[in-house]
């Protein structure tokens, strides 16, 4: 077992490891289950040599992603998921903001249908709103942080005996209690195989009545994969208008009308266009 001496942040190495394992039981669990029931699916490997799968974003940035669903004999991406663990909220934007750049993936493939977002620890509802609302990306919070520390206190009073202590979320949100303790203890689990099988535990819990975390990871798998029908209909119109100024004009229309409207207006009147990128003046009296 390696020693905690070798590590730099027992913590970070602790949380680093919790993440990956995380993400090989989710991404084990996708491939059965997309073997048993949307066999005439995969998920795309990384190119020989490589860890990761790369795609592009609007712009040609490449984004490195977790899990690509593709048809079978084909490259192009039809679903995306994304796992990610999450010890506390000072992170909610940075690995949210990072989830939301599924948005401009999608945007560059016209076979996606959609994303999810498969999530462990601490994790909000607001998070939840902001991925649907800002991005079209589905939250399935498996297993919260205290669900996830509930695992790991039977191993860690084994492991230390008398000298073991309580894990608390909540103060593990702020700081990990012995972290060289707690690295210690994933390294043992690690090595004897007993993580991996914690790990797939995690999406076992029940996260609504009669639904476990697994079973909402099927649904949404079904949801991203269901057929497509013979008549699709356009939902909602977008347009972007990039002015030579710097400016950008954004607006988001359900009606076709609407948008023409929008477009007529704006395309060759540079006086709407000034309306529109002038600030406004504060009319509040002081």
């Amino acid at each position: 077992m390696a020693s905690e001496k070798k590590v730099k942040s027992p913590a970070s190495k602790f949380g680093q490891i919790i993440g990956e394992v995380f993400e090989e039981a989710v991404i084990e669990f996708v491939r059965q289950y997309l073997a048993e029931k949307h066999a005439g699916y995969e998920l795309l490997s990384p190119e020989e040599g490589k860890r990761v799968i790369r795609l592009e974003m609007i712009g040609g940035l490449p984004r490195q992603m977790d899990n690509v669903v593709v048809l079978k004999n084909t490259t192009e991406p039809i679903a995306l998921l994304e796992t990610k663990w999450l010890k506390d909220a000072r992170h909610h934007n940075d690995k949210g903001a990072w989830i939301l750049q599924l948005r401009e993936v999608r945007k560059k493939y016209p076979t996606i249908r959609g994303a999810a977002a498969v999530l462990a620890g601490y994790w909000t509802e607001g998070v939840g709103l902001m991925l649907l609302s800002e991005g079209g990306i589905k939250m399935i919070l498996v297993a919260t942080d205290d669900q996830i520390d509930s695992t790991l206190q039977s191993p860690l009073d084994n492991f230390l005996g008398d000298n073991s202590f309580n894990l608390n979320a909540a103060t593990m949100r702020e700081s990990y209690e012995r972290p060289e303790d707690l690295l210690n203890l994933i390294l043992q689990l690690q090595s004897t195989g007993h993580l991996k099988t914690i790990a797939q535990s995690w999406l076992k819990f029940e996260r609504f009545p009669g639904k476990t975390g697994a079973d909402l990871v099927k649904n949404a798998i079904d949801e991203l994969l269901a057929p497509l029908p013979s008549n699709p209909m356009v939902q909602k119109f977008e347009i972007t208008l990039q002015i030579n100024t710097g400016n950008t004009i954004h607006a988001a229309f359900t009606d076709l009308e609407d948008a023409q409207e929008f477009l007529q207006t704006l395309a060759h009147n540079p006086q709407a266009i000034l309306q529109r990128i002038t600030p406004r003046p504060n009319l509040l009296d002081d």
